[in-house]
C-alpha cells in the first residue's frame, strides 16, 4: 500500500531531542570529555555489565561527541526518517528506532568484551540510524519483488551500505560493531513488522 509523503513528525521530534540534549551537554560541560559523557549516560561496558546501569542502552543514542558527530547523524536521520516513517507508521517506526539503538549498544558491548577485550566509552544515534538503513533495504527488496521489472535500486543501495561500513571500519574511533548490529536489527525487525501486518510494500526511493 503506497502512502502519502507526510511530514515525518517523529523524525523531526527525534532530531529536536538530540539537538536539545547536545545543547544541554555543552551547557553543563563538554561533549568531547569522555568522563563527563559517562556521567551524562554514555555506554561503558563495566557500568552496564557490573553495575547494571541498563538505562545507558537508551541514553547513549541521544548523546554525541561534538557538533560534527551530531550534524552527520541528524542529517542521516532526516533523510532515512523521511523515507521510512510514513511507510511503517509512527508506532512501528519508533519501535524499530529504539530497538535498533538498544541492540546496537548491546552488540558494541559484546564485541568489545569478547573480541577486543577493552573498555570503551561510546555514544551516538548511528546504531539506531543504521537500523533505519537496514529497514530501508528491507523495504526496497520487498518493493522490488512486487514489480514486474526489477530495478537497480537494491544493488546500488547495497553498494552504498558496503562502502559506508568499510569507511567506518577504517576509523578506529567509529563503533562499527554498533553500526552492524543496528543494521541487522533494523532489517529483521522491519521484515517481521511488514509480515505481521501483511503490508503490500510498493516502496519507491
Amino acid at each position: 500500500m503506497e502512502k502519502e509523503n507526510k511530514l515525518p513528525v517523529l523524525t523531526l521530534l527525534l532530531v529536536g531531542i538530540n539537538v536539545l540534549v547536545y545543547l544541554y551537554v555543552e551547557w553543563k560541560g563538554s561533549s568531547y570529555d569522555a568522563d563527563f559523557m559517562l556521567r551524562m549516560g554514555a555506554v561503558s561496558e563495566p557500568l552496564i555489565i557490573e553495575q547494571h546501569e541498563i538505562y545507558r542502552l537508551v541514553t547513549h543514542f541521544f548523546l554525541h561527541f561534538g557538533f560534527e558527530h551530531l550534524v552527520n547523524n541528524m542529517l542521516s536521520l532526516l533523510v532515512l526518517g523521511y523515507a521510512i516513517e510514513n511507510v511503517l507508521g509512527s508506532i512501528r517506526y519508533l519501535i524499530l528506532y529504539f530497538l535498533s539503538g538498544i541492540l546496537a549498544g548491546a552488540a558494541s558491548i559484546v564485541y568489545n568484551i569478547s573480541i577486543v577485550h577493552e573498555n570503551t566509552v561510546s555514544c551516538g544515534a548511528s546504531g539506531a540510524i543504521y537500523g533505519l538503513t537496514g529497514a530501508l533495504l528491507c523495504l526496497l527488496i520487498m518493493g522490488n519483488r512486487n514489480r514486474r521489472r526489477r530495478t537497480t535500486e537494491v544493488p546500488r543501495y547495497l553498494l552504498f551500505i558496503g562502502l559506508s561500513l568499510y569507511s567506518g571500519s577504517q576509523d578506529p574511533t567509529i563503533d562499527n560493531a554498533a553500526h552492524i548490529g543496528g543494521f541487522v536489527v533494523g532489517f529483521v525487525v522491519c521484515l517481521i513488522m511488514t509480515r505481521m501486518k501483511r503490508m503490500e510494500v510498493t516502496y519507491e526511493s
